[in-house]
């Protein structure tokens, strides 16, 4: 007999079960103005990596490119960036 976790919604459709992934967030940072930079998360190694940016104050303002390599999450302006944003990353 298998065994594991499966999860149901009220009308008996299965909505997560031991073969889904979920997300865990790893960290929030606040990136402001135009600078370039990045940070080092060796957890970011122990999944998937994804990330959100969340506009504080600047609606409308362009947003940083965002890279990852290894344990090294990345930044980078286009030069017309501006604002302050919270960059919240995590895996899956």
């Amino acid at each position: 007999m298998p065994a594991g976790l499966r999860e149901y919604d009220a009308s008996g459709n299965l909505i997560f079960d031991t073969t889904s992934k979920l997300g865990r967030v790893l960290g929030v940072t606040t990136l402001t103005g135009t600078v370039d930079g990045n940070l080092t998360d060796n957890d970011l190694t122990s999944g998937t990596p994804f990330w959100m940016i969340v506009s504080v104050a600047s609606f409308g303002a362009e947003m940083p490119a965002i890279s990852t390599t290894g344990t090294l999450l990345s930044w980078s302006w286009s030069g017309r960036g501006s604002g302050t944003y919270k960059l919240i990353y995590g895996v899956y």
